[in-house]
């Protein structure tokens, strides 16, 4: 084929192309704005609740944040109101691990009265033992509470901890730009730390961001005790070594090295279901799957009102020590 006939052949493709987009309207029913109330409260810390009103998804527009409503809780008998603060309502009242807590809200929406009700129950710690570290595998054990149904939230975080420097040659030297850097204790920003773990039980209900060669990397896993209830369940997972960065600087290697920590949550069954469901949104194949539908439990309205409970414990170290 000649070049003159080859490009005739993309202008006229190029051509059929633009000719073939239309704007489709949309025809559907746009819905009334709903109440939306978004609050995951944890043990020691004030209970806070987040209200807007739902937009219309061609909208554009941002989420109208509703400020006059009448926001109360109950727990142990006792009722507390919200007072509206920077887009939120604030109560004087700090969760107990075991709190069983219900949720008021009163309002005008739209000329007409609205009642929005939700309740959930406060979730106790995770407990958690660590076993040991061998290289990038840490092992540890999930001490599920017994006689009740527990759902859980794992992922790892690392923090970079020692630079060390070194020549080309691998020997031990300062940092000409640097000469206080040698080994050096740092803070750094927690970051997410990817992690694999072969755990079928504890997957299942996983959400895998990365794919390498079959094996799959988690960021979060979001799993119950269905069936482990009341059981030490140990637990192995590995670190890739992506917790371990090298760069180079003249002749100069500096090698960081990261602790483990893992963050482990106790969740409401409202938060689970919430949870699970948001992930595998995020995560579906929206043309080859069918849409997943984000559980609520928020009557009137739409949303979560569940409970968690947080555990973090250091792993271990990752990288060069």
């Amino acid at each position: 084929m000649s070049i003159k006939l080859q490009i005739s052949s993309v202008i006229i493709f190029c051509l059929l192309a633009a000719s073939c987009e239309k704007a489709i309207d949309f025809r559907g029913e746009e819905q009334s704005p709903r109440v939306v109330v978004v609050s995951e409260p944890e043990p020691d810390t004030n209970l806070a609740v987040r209200l807007t009103y739902s937009r219309f998804f061609l909208s554009g527009s941002r989420f109208s944040v509703i400020g006059n409503a009448d926001v109360k809780v109950v727990a142990g008998g006792v009722t507390y109101t919200g007072v509206f603060d920077d887009s939120v309502y604030v109560f004087p009242y700090s969760p107990a691990e075991g709190d069983s807590i219900s949720l008021t809200v009163r309002m005008q929406n739209g000329g007409e009265d609205t009642v929005v009700t939700a309740a959930t129950r406060m979730p106790h710690r995770p407990s958690v033992t660590v076993r040991e570290a061998v290289g990038d595998n840490f092992r540890f054990v999930l001490n599920d509470r017994p006689g009740e149904r527990n759902y859980y939230r794992m992922q790892v975080q690392s923090i970079d901890t020692t630079v060390i420097c070194y020549d080309s040659e691998g020997n031990y030297v300062y940092d000409s730009d640097d000469p206080s850097v040698v080994s050096r204790d740092t803070v750094v920003d927690t970051t997410s730390q990817f992690f694999t773990c072969s755990d079928a039980v504890i997957t299942s209900d996983a959400t895998a961001v990365l794919n390498f060669e079959g094996q799959e990397n988690y960021y979060v896993l979001i799993f119950n005790d269905e069936m482990f209830d009341g059981q030490n369940r140990e637990i192995t997972i590995k670190c890739e070594g992506n917790a371990t960065m090298e760069y180079y600087k003249s002749s100069v290697r500096k090698s960081v090295s990261s602790r483990i920590f893992l963050y482990i949550e106790a969740l409401s069954k409202e938060a689970y279901m919430y949870e699970l469901s948001r992930y595998k949104q995020q995560e579906g194949d929206i043309f080859m799957t069918e849409p997943v539908q984000v559980q609520s439990n928020i009557d009137g309205g739409i949303g979560v009102f569940g409970g968690k409970a947080t555990s973090v414990v250091e792993l271990g170290t990752v990288g060069d020590r």
